[in-house]
């Protein structure tokens, strides 16, 4: 890959990736104060917690790609 090269992104792509990016920490903040809370770790979010946050808002995140991609025209055909 040239490291010179310059390339240019789509408007919708940043936006899209924009908003990603914000719904994936979002939900891992908001996970992990839950995980906290149902582990009687009260107002301590540890390591754990954010390990697990993470595995759910990635699947979270991967379901938003895909349904992003079903809109913007790009889909495989079935």
């Amino acid at each position: 890959m040239d490291q010179k090269g310059s390339y240019r992104i789509e408007t919708r792509a940043a936006e899209a990736l924009a908003e990603w990016k914000a719904l994936f920490a979002d939900q891992v903040a908001m996970k992990a104060k839950e995980l906290s809370k149902e582990s009687g770790s009260t107002g301590v979010i540890t390591l754990g917690h954010y390990r697990q946050a993470v595995s759910i808002a990635a699947q979270m995140v991967a379901t938003a790609v895909q349904d992003t991609g079903s809109r913007d025209g790009h889909q495989e055909a079935a």
